[in-house]
This record gives structure tokens, sequence and C-alpha cells, in this order.
């Protein structure tokens, strides 16, 4: 038995809403492989370098994740549920693409934001936090704006950081979209190993 390849028509709903509300957004990470590759090194007291070390200071950032380290690759399915609202492996790769970021200066402004806000007396971990919902936000427009293949306009989003960098925490948070400054996971800020 075949399955036949004609499509069907579309619906009424189908031809009034063509755009699919949905957006999927695709970006150069860090693979679960390698992520649990660096967790190895961690656990045998080796010290990662380079990017490597970037990546294993973003999963050490959240030792409540350290369960989810150990179980990288073991019952990937592909279609994982994670607890809460947050995918663990997504949140350490953008935490490391920010690191990498303000270590390479690669926007410049993302140095300069980080180093600004570190003066200022703001937490590390949340001036990452700060920087990482920039950068969604340039991520989910150029997905809406620029379609498949686009660029994130990466002089716009230095533009935002150079906006954001003078203000005060809580007005950031705000200008960010927060009522209140978000409550981040504090385990975090605990001591790491």
């Amino acid at each position: 038995m075949t399955e036949s390849k004609e499509s069907k028509p579309l619906s009424a709903q189908d031809q009034q809403s063509p755009i699919d509300p949905r957006v999927v957004i695709e970006f150069q990470g860090v693979s679960k492989e390698l992520m649990s590759q660096v967790w190895e090194q961690l656990k045998t007291g080796a010290t990662p370098e380079g990017a490597a070390f970037t990546l294993a200071r973003s999963m050490c950032d959240h030792q409540h994740w350290y369960a989810f380290y150990e179980a990288i690759g073991i019952f990937d399915t592909g279609d994982e549920q994670y607890p809460g609202d947050v995918n663990p492996f997504l949140h350490v790769n953008l935490h490391f693409m920010i690191g990498l970021q303000i270590l390479g200066a690669s926007p410049q402004e993302a140095q300069r934001f980080y180093s600004s806000r570190v003066k200022l007396g703001d937490d590390p971990h949340e001036i990452v936090h700060m920087m990482m919902e920039a950068f969604q936000r340039h991520l989910v427009w150029t997905a809406i704006h620029e379609g498949p293949g686009g660029q994130i306009d990466m002089n716009a989003y230095e533009d935002t950081l150079a906006v954001l960098k003078p203000l005060t925490t809580e007005d950031i948070w705000e200008k960010l979209g927060h009522e209140y400054r978000p409550h981040l996971h504090p385990e975090a800020y605990e001591p790491q190993f």
C-alpha cells in the first residue's frame, strides 16, 4: 500500500491565515555530546580550556541542573519535557553564547555592557540574563521579519545594550518587559563544588 502524495485542499481557516504563528529559531550552539564531555571533565577535576571553559562556567552557574548533566544522552528521545518553564540545555547554550560574546567582545558592546553593569554592582549571573533577554528579542524579531536564513542584526542588538547600559537594574528589567525584577534561580548563586 502506498501513501498518496496529493495535497489536500486548504480549509477556509487555512486560506484566511496562511502564516503559521509558530516560530522556530535555530542557532549554532553546543551539542549535548560536548556538554556531556565537559561535564565528565569537570567531575575528574580537570579545568577545560578555551570555549569549553566558558561552557563549563555556564554549566556550573546552574548547580540545580547537575542531575540533568549526569543524564545527558541517556534518555534523550528528542522530545524531552523539562520540569518548570526552562529547558536546561537551551538555557545553558544561551549562557554560553552570551559568555562568548562578552569574552570575545563580539559584539563589542556585549563586553562594555557586562563590565559597566559589574562596576555598578549587578550580579554577573543576572547581567548575563539581562543580555540573554535582549538577545532573544532580536532573535525572535529576525525570525519573524527576515524569514528563513535571516541574519540577526548585531548592530541593533548592540544599540539595545547601549541604551540599557546606563539604566538602573530595575529599569533595565522593565524595558525588557518585566513588571518587577525577576527572581532568578537562587541555586545558581551558591558555591559551586
